[in-house]
């Protein structure tokens, strides 16, 4: 059981990959990670197909299309095409780099500003605290609840964690 369940404690991203085997459900989770930690949002690994891609504001590949050709979560790419939901490709190793002001490593999506500097969605001020609602202008860590990863602020960690039976 969990302590209170706000809201603001809805998926962003939903990350889909192979399943097959435990490393391949271990190489999405770590993607999940990334994807929750860089893109300053939730996101849910999943694991198998019971999800609804329209409760997501993107869906992010691990590996490409075609590495997923025999994967049970290919269906949701699928879905996720059909109705106009973004459907994202990790990016090549050469757009990868470093936030300019935190030096947080990219390698989801890279985004420059007017200026060609690298910032993180934390340093643009659009990563937000998935427990309380509010910016994540202070010290936050990633935490993972069921097969969700969630950013949530240092003082918001006992709202989202299991509470001791």
């Amino acid at each position: 059981m969990y302590a209170n369940t706000p809201a603001s404690i809805t998926p962003a991203f939903l990350v889909v990959g192979p399943v097959a085997t435990e490393d391949n459900v271990d190489n999405l989770r770590g993607y999940a990670f990334d994807v929750a930690q860089q893109m300053g949002a939730s996101a849910t690994y999943a694991t198998h197909t019971d999800h609804s891609v329209t409760d997501f504001a993107a869906v992010f590949v691990l590996g490409s299309v075609t590495e997923l050709r025999d994967a049970p979560t290919l269906v949701l790419v699928g879905e996720a095409l059909a109705a106009g939901v973004p459907v994202l490709e990790p990016q090549g190793p050469q757009a990868a780099g470093r936030c300019d002001d935190c030096g947080q490593r990219q390698t989801i999506r890279t985004v420059t500003d007017e200026y060609g500097d690298m910032t993180c969605a934390t340093c643009r001020g659009e990563a937000v605290c998935a427990w309380c609602g509010d910016g994540a202008d202070t010290s936050t860590e990633i935490v993972e609840r069921g097969e969700t990863w969630l950013p949530v602020h240092v003082g918001c960690v006992r709202g989202v964690l299991p509470v001791a039976a």
